[in-house]
């Protein structure tokens, strides 16, 4: 087996959701100053670079990420698949519905838009117009995919700027808020190297912090 990482190395360079704090580095002891070891104090808001979202993120009554089951971050089924889109576009029923069948047997879906590309070249674009998934697509997979148990892709968030009308909404439909069943969402994923036909099994490894809502996340593949 060959293993993959999907996450992004946390960065304070990297750009976050418009208008959100991202990640600053503070020293603490340096060996270059004199001291004996090297520490720091990492000030990282919870919502930037690969990142969980777990239901209580846009659900009152959802869990936080320390109290989903350890089952909610293995996936035995991964699906990926290729829906190109450039900036500002979203990820439509139309988009989804050649794929249903797979769909409904997997247990993780991952959507490759190739807009990690523009992560790269344009980080500002990449933020503020970035991909998106609209209120009938989240709605689709609620009443359509029982079995999934998460979402991942490549873009910022479910949400984007270019289209603030969709992103509150879909957020509340993915993550539980009216239906028992709910889906968790994996924002910021590196993918442009996945081999879809190997992918095997993918593990997300949280950040476990109590009473926060959601947390970055080690993502992990397993390829044949």
């Amino acid at each position: 087996m060959n293993y993959q990482l999907l996450s992004y190395p946390l960065d304070v360079n990297d750009v976050g959701y418009p208008g959100e704090p991202t990640l600053t580095l503070e020293t603490c002891t340096s060996t270059e100053q004199g001291d004996v070891y090297n520490s720091a104090k990492i000030h990282l808001f919870n919502h930037f670079g690969t990142h969980f979202d777990a239901p209580r993120h846009f659900n009152p009554q959802g869990a936080k990420i320390t109290e989903l089951p350890l089952s909610q971050f293995i996936y035995e089924k991964p699906l990926l698949v290729d829906i190109a889109k450039q900036t500002g576009e979203m990820i439509e029923v139309d988009d989804l519905v050649p794929f249903l069948s797979e769909i409904q047997q997997a247990d993780c879906l991952i959507i490759r838009t190739g807009l990690e590309k523009v992560r790269l070249v344009n980080p500002q674009e990449y933020a503020q117009n970035g991909g998106a998934v609209s209120i009938q697509a989240a709605q689709y997979l609620i009443n359509n995919a029982a079995n999934l148990k998460a979402i991942g892709f490549d873009f910022i968030s479910l949400a984007s700027p270019a289209h603030p009308e969709h992103g509150i909404k879909a957020h509340q439909i993915m993550l539980g808020m009216f239906s028992e069943h709910f889906i968790c969402i994996i924002e910021d994923m590196k993918l442009s190297q996945v081999n879809k036909q190997r992918l095997k099994r993918v593990l997300a490894l949280p950040l476990l912090v109590n009473g926060i809502d959601s947390a970055q996340v080690t993502i992990l593949a397993e390829s044949e």
